[in-house]
């Protein structure tokens, strides 16, 4: 096992599938203590059972990231079992298609995109700031940076986070505290799926537009988040780094 991030404990939010999961176990493998949260804690113990049984180590939390109160209790039991917390992975989100004029799905997307990091950062800052040590990436996306059709509210929070993620930058270098994000492009994942048949594309469209001609893997987002929350990327914060296989280059 690589020992990159040994003893070090994360946070993983929405980590039962998709780039939440290929995180967690990313992150196992370098040697963290994994916290898997989700808002299905049999899925989250699922993932700690795989977890475990490559020698790593974690703890399923059920975890509303919109709820302040499961965000204190999340922080509470992390510190109380572990001691500390080291990394935190702000990976929950969703995504919904809005035909102009519909509002019904504005205040779902933004409390679970854009409410649920910053209760997140209240949180597990205060934890950081006192023990002098922090890593938080972010997951934003590149539809905060190029045109997609029919996902303005997604596309805003997406923003908003790049936002979040420079806001405290400043304050938090002189504690040894990092905020980086990853914004990635197409990812075989399900919200993909939901998102492509809602919109009437089909993956041969996203593909001829991205110059390494295919969709990207969960794992190549757990890799750059790996990098980033591991001491090789200590001098970079603050920063927001693209995972899109070149599409917003040409």
């Amino acid at each position: 096992m690589n020992e990159k991030l040994a003893y070090k404990v994360v946070i993983v939010t929405g980590a039962m599938r998709g780039i939440g999961k290929a995180i967690a176990l990313k992150l196992a493998q370098e040697g963290a203590k994994v916290v898997v949260t989700d808002l299905n804690k049999e899925e989250c113990e699922k993932l700690v059972d795989e977890i475990k049984q490559v020698g790593g180590d974690g703890l399923s939390l059920k975890l509303d990231i919109t709820n302040r109160d499961d965000w204190e209790e999340a922080a509470r039991t992390v510190k109380e079992k572990f001691g500390r917390i080291d990394i935190l992975i702000n990976n929950a989100g969703i995504a919904d298609v809005e035909e102009l004029g519909d509002c019904s799905k504005i205040d779902k997307i933004l409390d679970v995109n854009l409410k649920g990091i910053i209760l997140g950062y209240n949180a597990i800052l205060p934890i950081m700031i006192d023990q002098r040590y922090g890593k938080i990436v972010n997951i934003s996306s590149i539809a905060a940076m190029v045109s997609w059709p029919k996902i303005p509210t997604y596309s805003a929070s997406k923003g908003g986070i790049i936002g979040l993620t420079k806001c405290h930058v400043g304050s938090l270098g002189q504690y040894n505290i990092n905020i980086n994000a990853v914004a990635p492009g197409a990812i075989e994942t399900k919200m993909l799926d939901d998102l492509l048949k809602k919109l009437n594309m089909s993956r041969e469209q996203i593909i001829q537009a991205i110059p390494k001609r295919r969709i990207g893997e969960p794992e190549d987002i757990a890799n750059t988040v790996a990098f980033l929350a591991s001491d090789e990327a200590d001098y970079i914060t603050g920063q927001v780094i693209v995972v899109d296989g070149g599409y917003t280059s040409i």
